[in-house]
């Protein structure tokens, strides 16, 4: 089950538990809570997945239009937030859809999402980049996009000519990129093994194992834009 697009679609829960381990420092919400106000304004987040992006911001947020391709997520978001769910409307919608959308923002946020896009078109690459950025610019006055700047690695780096294309991309754009350590954290290298090999694979659990490791290093890069 090592098929990433397959646990969004139909694993949420073991989405949930993978991400429940990520960023055990709370870096994520210290750079949000700092970099960002949310106090009464209205969020327009796509690839909500089960909300973990969320819960950094939806306390202070007046309104969040919620998106997300798979409904098996959006059902665990709910749950999840259902603290919050007289602020937040749920919607599916696959990415390369944004255009689609009536709604303007004051804020719109991706996390882990935009990526997938990107790396799944070969043939039309270059034009999703500037899609996905053109449509949130156009409907926020603020953008911010979170994406992997690697698992299990030594250094930041974007995993792959693709990501890194993208990610070029934006600061070409006019997005000020920051780089964020979100290391994931296990009670043991067989818990760690274990989750963290369901998503990403036999190769990672293999090294963790052999490694003995429960804690996993992650950076993670945010990108900002203003108008």
């Amino acid at each position: 089950m090592s098929d990433m697009f397959e646990v969004y679609q139909n694993y949420s829960d073991l989405y949930d538990e993978l991400v429940n381990h990520e960023d055990y420092k709370n870096n994520l919400y210290k750079f949000l809570s700092s970099n960002i106000q949310w106090e009464n304004k209205v969020v327009g987040e796509f690839g909500i997945g089960t909300g973990r992006v969320s819960k950094n911001y939806i306390d202070k947020a007046q309104k969040l239009y919620a998106y997300d391709n798979s409904q098996h997520m959006i059902d665990k978001a709910k749950v999840n937030l259902s603290k919050w769910s007289d602020k937040i409307e749920y919607s599916v919608l696959d990415n390369s859809k944004i255009n689609s959308i009536e709604n303007s923002y004051d804020i719109i946020i991706e996390g882990w999402s935009f990526g997938h896009l990107v790396v799944q078109d070969d043939e039309n690459r270059a034009q999703t980049i500037q899609f996905l950025i053109s449509e949130t610019t156009k409907r926020a006055k603020e953008v911010v996009f979170i994406e992997t700047m690697g698992t299990n690695v030594e250094k930041p780096n974007p995993p792959g000519e693709k990501l890194s294309q993208f990610y070029h991309a934006l600061v070409d754009a006019g997005f000020k990129e920051y780089i964020i350590e979100t290391d994931y954290k296990f009670n043991d290298f067989e818990e760690a093994g274990k989750i963290m090999g369901a998503f990403f694979g036999d190769s990672m659990k293999n090294d963790i194992i052999q490694k003995q490791l429960n804690i996993i290093k992650e950076y993670t890069g945010i990108w900002i834009y203003k108008s």
